[in-house]
């Protein structure tokens, strides 16, 4: 039983894939999503269609939280664009 507590979880690729991106301006998250998608993806599939949800302002009112939902082909893509997003200096945060 412990055992399936440590296994990843199993994921058929490609998918639709969700990320929650944090920031501080709205405008200025949207623009560096699409200018992260249009660096990670090779030109023959910057096609995908990236959605962009609606957003969700923090109680304080300092941050803002994007949702964001692209299709990835592997792990690898998955987990680059993740990095490439939380390396973005106007990003706060990617979940």
């Amino acid at each position: 039983m412990s055992e399936s507590k440590n296994q990843k979880p199993l994921i058929t690729y490609p998918c639709q894939w969700g990320f929650k991106v944090i920031g501080s301006d709205e405008a200025t998250v949207h623009q560096a999503i699409r200018d992260c998608m249009q660096e990670c993806l090779p030109t023959e599939t910057n096609k995908r269609p990236v959605e962009i949800g609606a957003s969700r302002m923090s109680g304080g009112g300092k941050y803002v939280s994007v949702g964001m939902t692209v299709e990835v082909l592997d792990e690898g893509e998955r987990n680059m664009i993740f990095q490439a997003l939380a390396d973005r200096p106007e990003i706060k945060m990617v979940i």
